[in-house]
């Protein structure tokens, strides 16, 4: 028959019991990582962080925008349009100045949105259309193309550019962090009817190449201050 414990009997089942009741419980498992910081330095979320400050540097100020169109400078600049194989007199070249601002929108791949001119312009559309051409291998944007309307360009009686979208055409230099974004290597393009020989037919309007018509320079516009558009 069953003997309840007396005595020192008793005191051992008592302290086992205890020692029981504090032994530790084993160890829990460690919380899932915090992936947030984790990603926050991944070269994914880096790269993306990288090709945002260059977007940002694009859009925040207003780029002064200074061309110069004409035969003489489309043809040393390798062009193979009318434009650069007609007079190369660099009398006929002209220069045109305005301000842009790059506005981008949301959702867009490759980065895109509209480009607006600072001040009006009896040459220029108010504004147009911009995207990212080119992007390396990580995805940050290494080139830029904008579109704007022209009425026209004209030396005296002679036609540089014909009325018609005028095509602005940078590369993008600087990482908007160590190096400030600069628009580099800028050149002016329209796009040029070399049309098709098919059959007895010579069809026109079915093919289209860019050609350079000019350059530009573009830099942050320092003065809010500056004079009107050409």
């Amino acid at each position: 028959r069953f003997q309840p414990p007396s005595g020192g009997g008793a005191m051992l089942a008592a302290a086992l019991v205890s020692q029981h009741r504090l032994r530790p419980s084993p160890p829990r498992a460690p919380p899932a990582r915090l992936n947030w910081l984790a990603d926050l330095f991944s070269p994914d979320a880096a790269d993306s962080a990288a090709a945002e400050l260059v977007l940002s540097e694009l859009c925040e100020p207003e780029w002064a925008i200074r061309c110069e169109l004409g035969a003489a400078v489309a043809s040393s600049l390798g062009g193979s349009g009318s434009l650069a194989r007609g007079r190369t007199d660099a009398s006929t070249d002209v220069r045109l100045d305005c301000g842009v601002r790059f506005e981008i929108d949301a959702g867009f791949d490759p980065p895109q949105g509209t480009v607006r001119l600072a001040r009006p312009s009896r040459l220029l559309a108010a504004e147009g259309f911009w995207k990212v051409s080119e992007t390396d291998d990580r995805d940050v944007p290494k080139a830029i193309s904008w579109r704007l309307q022209s009425t026209g360009i004209r030396a005296g009686e002679e036609e540089l550019v014909p009325p018609g979208p005028l095509y602005f055409n940078a590369l993008l230099e600087g990482d908007g962090s160590t190096l400030p974004l600069q628009l580099t290597a800028g050149r002016l393009t329209v796009k040029e009817d070399i049309g098709a020989d098919v059959g007895i037919f010579r069809a026109r309007g079915i093919l289209a190449e860019f050609k350079i018509v000019g350059a530009f320079e573009a830099q942050r516009a320092i003065d809010p201050a500056q004079p009107p558009a050409s």
